[in-house]
């Protein structure tokens, strides 16, 4: 059980948090169109749920190897050289995942003191998708490069 929601965590999360901005979304719409005055909460709300989905998104995109490459170059090789150049950049982006964990760590900590304007959230709460997507997108990763030696030697063998 626990195995299955760690496999579809992204999907369910990314789920989540669309329909709940939907709802919200259609609350703003119909506060400013219909009651001629939308919730100053809605718009707010909105906007952090969007940035938590951005990077659960961007997670999900990472273990679906769905993100855009321009893998022209990398194709001409021989399978060795890209297999070795794929390996690179996914090691590039495990870095760029630790750097962004070092700097949201730090900033979600400096946005613990200061509110969000309209819901009186701590900063925090917002600024903690950076470094909790960023932990998924590294795990994904971390997956990749795991399973991609095993996936060449497969290859090779047959």
């Amino acid at each position: 059980m626990i195995r299955k929601l760690a496999d579809h965590l992204e999907e369910v999360a990314g789920a989540a948090l669309l329909a709940v901005m939907c709802v919200i979304t259609l609350i703003q719409v119909i506060g400013r169109y219909i009651l001629t005055d939308p919730p100053a909460w809605t718009e707010e709300l909105a906007t952090i749920l969007f940035t938590w989905l951005v990077f659960v998104g961007a997670s999900l995109a990472l273990k679906r190897n769905e993100h855009f490459v321009v893998a022209v170059f990398v194709d001409w090789l021989p399978d060795r050289l890209g297999s070795a150049a794929r390996g690179i950049a996914h090691t590039l982006v495990a870095i760029c995942c630790l750097v962004l964990i070092w700097y949201g760590v730090g900033l979600t900590i400096s946005g613990h003191d200061v509110d969000t304007a309209v819901l009186e959230l701590p900063r925090s709460w917002v600024y903690l998708a950076i470094p909790v997507g960023a932990l998924l997108m590294l795990l994904r990763t971390i997956s990749l490069i795991w399973r991609r030696p095993q996936a060449v030697t497969r290859e090779t063998e047959s």
